[in-house]
């Protein structure tokens, strides 16, 4: 079963941001970005195939291993995921590994960035 945030987008297009943490392997806390588009969409924590727990990956970084019937594209807990993406999650993860959803919550805002570009002067 899904847990329901119902949250939604508190950025809008063009808003520049500052991460406030790190998340591999571009984005390190102060990160500086500009919002190019806001989505809502499933966010699934899952276990590994060594037993550990990994928390998050996003609704399209994950593929059933078994489809449901229906057409119904989004995974439930207890359903099995290839993964199609290791970029932005830890060494261990490898694109292709298959892992088993634990939890599932939905209505999760995410954001397309364009991180700024330092510039130095020298």
């Amino acid at each position: 079963m899904a847990v329901w945030c119902m949250s939604y987008p508190q950025f809008k297009s063009e808003d520049r941001i500052v991460s406030l943490v790190f998340h591999p392997p571009e984005i390190k806390s102060g990160t500086e970005a500009t919002i190019i588009s806001p989505q809502v969409g499933m966010l699934y924590a899952v276990q590994l195939p060594d037993g550990e727990l990994h928390r998050w990956f996003a609704w399209f970084e994950l593929q059933a291993v078994n489809p449901r019937p229906y057409n119904y594209k989004y995974l439930q807990i207890g359903d099995y995921a290839r993964v199609l993406t290791e970029q932005g999650h830890p060494s261990k993860i490898k694109k292709g590994m298959i892992v088993k959803v634990v939890k599932v919550i939905a209505q999760t805002p995410f954001y397309d960035l364009r991180l700024c570009i330092l510039k130095i002067k020298l």
